[in-house]
């Protein structure tokens, strides 16, 4: 394994061209997937309720995220695509991918902060139409998370903890911040660079909002750096597959716990967490980051 991820792409590929393959390909994969709910409308299934709604979710994840990364793999890096992706199983991995969950469910009380101050913005004349998306995109999610037997519990972790963060982190991590990363450093993924970092903060932006709830972006945001930090010098994508599934799989968790009456909470609303735990809790994730990713840091070589 190597964990700084450290790898340089051949001289005549270009990133910046890659990317905006990558973008194409994922603009009609976007299509594709509208259409496909469409369709299922069209044939008299309602895909925003029930089973269908499962379907359709898993679905439109793996043709808008997993997909455009494969055809992108396929292109230019069919050589060696695991050691591109960093789709890296070893022992190590998977001891990393234990600081990354500890280090997500650290990060939730300052999130919870972000996410009562990102709230409190308005956007004028946009903020009521704004809210609505929000409202809708929540309702998809309440609809989802709404079941309290056992049998919701493991399908959302599956559909809503588990998809997502296989779907997602391929595709913000080991396709867009992998080629920003090579883009802005001159093909070299030394996370060492300012490029690095560049890259990481672009790609948790765009991670962001794309969720389209702007309500919500600083949390995500926040959440999307630390994954793009995670994925520089963790060595591989199963860390942050790992940290994304941990973070959602306490959503599911909380709805499911209020759902069966064991929590009388808002589960959408911030729980107002003292500053001084958020503070201590964020400190504590940063200092193990750096306590299992320092190492790797330092060993890192610059390649040319």
């Amino acid at each position: 394994m190597n964990p700084a991820g450290v790898t340089i792409m051949n001289n005549n590929t270009k990133p910046g061209s890659q990317l905006l393959v990558l973008l194409a390909v994922t603009l009609v994969c976007f299509i594709a997937a509208t259409l496909l709910i469409v369709a299922l409308s069209a044939i008299g299934i309602d895909a925003a309720s029930g089973w269908p709604l499962y379907v359709s979710q898993t679905l439109s994840q793996m043709i808008m995220f997993l997909l455009p990364v494969y055809i992108v793999v396929r292109l230019y890096h069919s050589d060696n695509p695991r050691l591109y992706m960093r789709a890296d199983f070893g022992r190590r991995a998977w001891l990393l991918s234990l600081v990354g969950m500890a280090a997500m469910l650290l990060m939730a009380p300052v999130n919870d902060w972000l996410t009562a101050w990102n709230d409190s913005w308005t956007f004028g004349r946009f903020d009521a139409p704004l809210r609505d998306m929000q409202q809708q995109t929540e309702a998809v999610s309440a609809q989802l998370l709404g079941g309290s037997d056992a049998g919701s519990l493991l399908l959302n972790l599956l559909v809503v903890a588990l998809v997502p963060a296989v779907c997602e982190e391929i595709f913000f991590r080991a396709g867009m911040q992998n080629l920003l990363q090579r883009w802005f450093t001159g093909g070299s993924v030394d996370g060492r660079k300012a490029g690095s970092v560049a890259a990481i903060v672009v790609t948790a932006a765009v991670f962001s909002l794309a969720h389209g709830e702007l309500y919500s972006f600083m949390p995500r945001f926040v959440m999307g750096i630390l994954l793009g930090a995670l994925y520089v010098y963790g060595g591989s994508i199963v860390v942050n597959v790992a940290a994304h599934f941990i973070n959602n799989a306490v959503v599911v968790l909380i709805y499911w716990l209020v759902a069966r009456g064991v929590l009388d909470i808002d589960p959408s609303a911030p729980m107002n967490i003292p500053w001084l735990l958020t503070t201590c809790c964020t400190v504590a994730s940063l200092a193990l980051c750096w306590a299992f990713f320092s190492k790797d840091v330092k060993k890192m070589k610059i390649s040319s």
